[in-house]
């Protein structure tokens, strides 16, 4: 992650030493995040591989169904897949167990989030077991492995494929600037914060130009505060502020930031970036949403 210019000054009135934020709190912020970083990685990776998993399975059932007889040639091949895939739901889950340990004894605060992630990719591991040992039922063979949530067909029906939405984010960028930044608030509207990232960093990458390049960088920002990442939001709205000082989401991105400050207890902090934000847009609606939270900092 790029280094990032941890400095936020009051600058009116008062002296600019006595109105920064510590840099060292920033730096302990910027570490946290950093470590936070690291392990979402493992997690998706971990999710790309049960996404393979998935498509591997679906490749093999759409091979069992393409013939109504099937050679003795055909069935030892199947079989064979068959095992593959059992050894890889092993080592999914032996890799997700691992995972779940690190998490548990972590004080980064992020268990919460993490574990609902995990017991997705559980489920998700338990759907492509499940449809392992129905293809070995249809298919006459002796199942390896009992399943281990009694998933119906219905179940898979109705369950997204892991990885749908990643895929949808890479979709190929429109050509209008507008038109793109649209259908990245769009993902962002119906609540898919991962895909909607995605997106809005393509688009920051394809139109760093653009007008909208500002408020895309601000909905990253508050896609992290709505995950309750707090600490990643506080960064990505110092974003804002030092990349597009002219962008209208500046006032926003300093209230945003104060209240992800209040929201992690530092109300410090808080307070100074929020009567920061009454100091420069006295006028704006944002200062007011800044006088109301200041009453509760008291």
């Amino acid at each position: 992650m790029k280094n990032i210019v941890l400095t936020i000054c009051v600058m009116l009135w008062v002296p600019v030493l006595s109105g920064c934020v510590s840099s060292d709190q920033y730096q302990m912020l910027e570490n946290r995040v950093n470590a936070l970083e690291m392990e979402n990685t493992r997690l998706r990776q971990f999710r790309n591989q049960v996404a393979d998993l998935s498509s591997a399975i679906e490749d093999l059932e759409k091979k069992v169904q393409a013939t109504d007889q099937v050679s003795r040639e055909n069935i030892a091949d199947i079989n064979q897949e068959l095992q593959q895939m059992h050894k890889k739901y092993a080592q999914l889950q032996g890799m997700m167990e691992e995972t779940a340990y690190r998490l548990g004894g972590t004080d980064l605060g992020i268990q919460t989030d993490s574990t609902q992630i995990l017991d997705r990719m559980d489920r998700a591991i338990s759907r492509n077991h499940t449809r392992i040992t129905r293809l070995e039922t249809y298919m006459g063979f002796e199942p390896t492995v009992p399943g281990t949530n009694g998933a119906d067909s219905s179940d898979d029906a109705a369950s997204p494929d892991v990885g749908a939405d990643a895929g949808q984010a890479k979709a190929e960028m429109p050509v209008s600037d507008r038109s793109a930044y649209e259908q990245a608030k769009k993902t962002f509207d119906a609540g898919d914060m991962e895909a909607a990232r995605i997106q809005f960093e393509n688009f920051i990458n394809t139109f760093p130009e653009s007008s909208y390049a500002g408020n895309a960088r601000f909905w990253i920002a508050d896609s992290y505060y709505a995950e309750k990442w707090y600490e990643k939001a506080i960064l990505e709205y110092q974003k804002v502020l030092e990349q597009y000082p002219d962008s209208n989401k500046t006032a926003a991105a300093r209230l945003k930031q104060g209240y992800a400050f209040a929201e992690l207890g530092e109300n410090a902090n808080a307070r100074l970036i929020l009567n920061e934000l009454i100091s420069r847009y006295p006028d704006s609606r944002e200062s007011e949403f800044a006088k109301t939270k200041l009453k509760t900092l008291q």
